[in-house]
């Protein structure tokens, strides 16, 4: 009796454990191709039924079975464990076992690393623990698939051609009445499904608008981990097409330019004046030339501004550090400045008696030969008096040799230069 209740007590709680030990998680659930990382999460899902882990493994699928990917072991610290070498360059995996509660393995796979669609695949999670019972339970979990979006990111140029004719056309100005096909081809999204779409937007109005003409579409192909098809509308020109812009597009949000993929194409009318039609990506471009071309201006302009106040500060600095003109500079200026200056010599007050004629012969210069004197001062006047000539010349070699004191000095009879009458000593000059 008791042997059979212990019994069913053990099954009861072997069967919680491999209903609850494991659980396999992806985050996010749908991971956006290119924006999100691939993190796959293996945890116990009820730990108070277990004592200890031994191991946690993740397993992806192959062509046929299981394989494992990466593993955790117990030990200290705890040890991962690499199965695929190749995801091992491009991926990162961590993981612990010190206690159910906190025991786990993580992989991650970087959004720029993610293959699509070899990563999205189907993975499941193992373990292997002791229960609080003391028995070793290996549990694994359901398979999960990873799903995933991705936005479409390329599409064609559209292609005109004339209806009814076999080749493309590179016109795209056409005759009222002409009935064109517009073709274009490009990634749709990692739904079969999806499509691309058309809308216009013609002179005067301010926004694109969906087209009611119903597109042909091409059957979906998978190249990697996005579709690609193609889509074609036929289109009559009238005479309100003057120039018309259209616009095919995929990954929109229902509204027309909202795409995350789009290309343009402009189609004018014959004789409507307008004969080289741009395209969106044209007047963008043309926008960022002139932008550029501002930009360089508007910088020469600064340099050369910034050059002129620079030469022109300099130039200020060195006026204002120029020393100021000999007669117009102060006391300070002038080393050994002594007084203001006389602007006819210097001035002699020494007594008549302290200076008698034989100490002040050094000072008188004789007059150089007279015929020189004439040609050198252009004086060539032979009817002149000769004693007043040898006194003028007298007179003018003294003021040449800074002599010419009118306060002390005059010339006697004889042209020597004589003493005035001086005043008394101690008066002014």
């Amino acid at each position: 009796m008791k042997l059979t209740f212990a019994c069913v007590v053990l099954l009861y709680f072997t069967s919680l454990a491999s209903a609850q030990d494991i659980l396999i998680q992806a985050l996010p659930q749908t991971v956006i191709y290119g924006e999100n990382d691939l993190v796959i999460v293996c945890s116990i899902s009820n730990p108070s039924l277990l004592s200890s882990v031994f191991f946690i493994q993740l397993l992806r699928n192959s062509s046929t079975t299981f394989e494992t990917v990466v593993s955790v072991t117990t030990g200290q610290p705890a040890t991962i464990q690499w199965k695929d070498s190749a995801l091992q360059r491009r991926a990162t995996a961590i993981g612990n076992l010190d206690s159910p509660s906190s025991a786990q393995l993580r992989l991650t796979i970087d959004k720029d690393s993610v293959l699509c669609p070899a990563d999205f695949k189907m993975y499941m999670c193992k373990m292997s623990g002791l229960t609080t019972a003391s028995d070793v339970v290996p549990k694994e979990t359901s398979p999960i698939t990873i799903s995933y979006t991705a936005k479409p990111n390329v599409i064609e140029m559209p292609r005109v051609r004339i209806l009814n004719e076999n080749f493309d056309t590179p016109d795209r100005q056409f005759s009222v009445g002409t009935a064109i096909q517009l073709t274009c081809r490009g990634e749709v999204g990692s739904d079969a499904s999806m499509t691309i779409r058309w809308c216009a937007q013609k002179v005067g109005e301010f926004t694109f608008t969906g087209l009611a003409q119903t597109p042909i579409y091409s059957e979906s192909s998978l190249s990697g981990c996005l579709y690609t098809r193609s889509s074609t509308i036929t289109y009559n020109l009238t005479n309100q097409d003057t120039f018309t812009q259209f616009l095919c597009e995929s990954g929109d949000t229902g509204l027309c330019g909202t795409g995350s993929a789009i290309q343009h194409v402009n189609i004018t009318l014959k004789g409507s004046g307008n004969t080289n039609p741009r395209t969106a990506d044209d007047t963008s471009d043309a926008g960022i030339i002139a932008g550029g071309v501002i930009g360089g201006l508007a910088a020469l302009i600064l340099i050369i501004l910034l050059v002129y106040f620079l030469v022109l500060r300099r130039k200020s600095d060195g006026e204002s550090s120029t020393p100021p003109p000999i007669d117009d500079r102060t006391k300070e200026d002038v080393p050994g400045y002594n007084g203001p200056a006389n602007p006819e010599g210097p001035v002699y007050s020494v007594p008549v008696k302290d200076n008698p004629p034989h100490e002040r012969q050094h000072r008188r210069k004789h007059p150089r030969d007279e015929e020189e004197r004439r040609k050198y001062r252009g004086h060539e006047n032979d009817g002149l008096d000769e004693d007043h000539t040898a006194k003028s010349e007298k007179e003018i070699d003294y003021q040449n040799h800074s002599y010419a004191n009118r306060g002390m000095n005059d010339y006697g009879d004889d042209g020597d230069v004589a003493p005035r009458e001086q005043p008394a000593f101690g008066s002014a000059v």
